[in-house]
């Protein structure tokens, strides 16, 4: 089978886009001195290349290791053949891959997201939001 990870790939970027920005918000000294003034956080000042550039390896080690459990939490956005087993050894090895070797510039330059990825890799993270609220179990609902 032939996988396709364009899918996949743009929302491993996305993890670590979204957890680049919460990043430099959390170490922001405007945001840690409560100031007011967004000309006054470095957060607001630098631009996602910059942000990038300055947690990207950090980020990566963290999410390196998560990376079985967010193919879990992305795995009915992706195509799949009858070895469902092979599948998720197949894609968490391309993801492993693609984050050892990809740099922050290639990253963000890459158009790994763009607007067909885009709304598979939002859902993808609908699905994390609604584990979360229900304590990681799905909710019975009466019919």
């Amino acid at each position: 089978m032939m996988y396709f990870s364009d899918t996949w790939i743009g929302f491993l970027c996305e993890v670590i886009i979204r957890q680049t920005v919460q990043l430099s918000k959390l170490r922001c000294p405007g945001c840690k001195d409560k100031l007011k003034s967004p000309i006054l956080h470095l957060h607001e000042q630098h631009s996602l290349l910059e942000k990038l550039r300055s947690y990207f390896e950090e980020i990566r080690g963290s999410v390196l290791p998560t990376i079985p459990e967010l193919y879990t939490q992305f795995e009915k956005k992706l195509p799949h053949s009858d070895d469902l087993d092979k599948d998720r050894e197949c894609y968490i090895e391309t993801g492993r891959k693609f984050l050892l070797f990809v740099t922050c510039e290639a990253l963000y330059y890459g158009r790994y997201i763009n607007e067909f990825v885009d709304s598979y890799i939002d859902e993808g993270f609908l699905v994390q939001k609604t584990a979360k609220a229900s304590g990681g179990k799905k909710r019975k609902t009466k019919e």
